[in-house]
């Protein structure tokens, strides 16, 4: 699981609930987890979640594809073939997320 390493909560102008947080995080295999809890990051259901990397970047890391179901969001990490990335040396990433 990647483990988060800090939580950016930002201000929205979104009606009711709604929250946007940035999460740091580090890769370290090519379908890595982020699990939110309701009680640490004050959402029960994300709605939005995208990444990019922040560290890392070469050959064998050059994109990520991002989904979400309930509060767990996988990150899936590609070469620049396309192939399944094989080395997240430094591989370090900023998560989008909104929700409520």
């Amino acid at each position: 699981m990647a483990e988060i390493a800090d939580t950016i909560v930002k201000t929205t102008e979104f009606a009711g609930d709604f929250k946007v947080q940035v999460l740091t995080a580090t890769l370290g295999s090519a379908s890595d987890t982020i699990i939110l809890t309701a009680a640490a990051n004050k959402i029960s259901t994300i709605v939005y979640a995208d990444a990019h990397l922040t560290g890392g970047v070469d050959a064998n890391l050059t994109h990520l594809q991002v989904s979400w179901s309930s509060l767990t969001i996988t990150i899936a990490s590609f070469l620049a073939s396309g192939a399944v990335a094989d080395n997240w040396t430094g591989a370090t990433i900023e998560v989008l997320v909104i929700g409520y």
